[in-house]
């Protein structure tokens, strides 16, 4: 079983946990979280830093597999506004992003939904984008055009919106070096380039160490196929799913 498919177990065995529980809170669904990946033996969806909040963003993972994978949000809409308030709003400004409307119309109604925006806000909702995608929920496009938008509507947060760019990189590489896609450094090279020129933000090319680390935590890609597609380099730091 590959790690994506443990994820996904831990998160419906974590769901179906709180759902039969007694007295569901957002504190406990955490908690279910970090036991049954523990159980599993698979790291949380992240990059190549392992922040003390991650299992409170894996919130977002536990969320979309609510909705989307299992659409238990219709039969247990109390539980959902008690335990995911948080993602309810992520979801709203997401589907916002993704309108067809200018950044200053999205601007004004994420902040009518969400109040003061920071750009810790932002991020989880560029979070649950990917996820989306990583989960096989939407298309690579979707978060391409939300990451886009998020640069126009909110400026005063591009720095973090080009470090979260930088940890999608390194999701769809990661993603196709084990699909079999990328087989060599050339390949990697080239593609890597292709990502950062499609989603058109200005410095967002992650480093090889960086997009290495992630193949290993979110993919659990081995050593050896890695050590064909990339260069031994430096270790940098490089917070950028943060």
């Amino acid at each position: 079983m590959n790690a994506k498919r443990k994820r996904v177990k831990a998160y419906v065995n974590a769901l179906s946990d709180l759902i039969s529980s007694d007295n569901p809170t957002r504190e406990l669904a955490i908690q279910l979280l970090k036991k049954y990946l523990e159980n599993a033996n698979v790291e949380p969806f992240r990059g190549a830093s392992k922040p003390e909040d991650i299992y409170e963003k894996e919130m977002i993972s536990l969320y979309v597999i609510a909705t989307r994978g299992l659409g238990v949000n219709s039969e247990f809409k109390e539980l959902m506004s008690k335990v995911f308030s948080k993602e309810l709003t992520y979801e709203d400004a997401y589907l916002l992003l993704t309108r067809d409307t200018s950044p200053e119309t999205v601007r004004e109604e994420i902040q009518s939904l969400a109040g003061n925006i920071d750009e810790s806000y932002i991020t989880r909702v560029l979070r649950y984008a990917l996820t989306l995608y990583h989960l096989d929920f939407e298309p690579f496009e979707s978060v391409v055009r939300v990451l886009k938008k998020a640069h126009q509507a909110f400026p005063e947060f591009s720095e973090a919106i080009r470090r979260f760019t930088k940890f999608v990189i390194s999701v769809k590489l990661a993603e196709e070096i084990s699909q079999g896609i990328i087989k060599n450094k050339i390949e990697k090279e080239i593609r890597k380039q292709l990502l950062s020129l499609e989603i058109g933000l200005p410095k967002t090319t992650p480093p090889d160490d960086y997009v290495m680390k992630v193949a290993k935590i979110t993919y659990e890609i081995n050593d050896t196929i890695l050590s064909r597609i990339f260069e031994q380099t430096k270790p940098q730091t490089n917070n950028a799913e943060d």
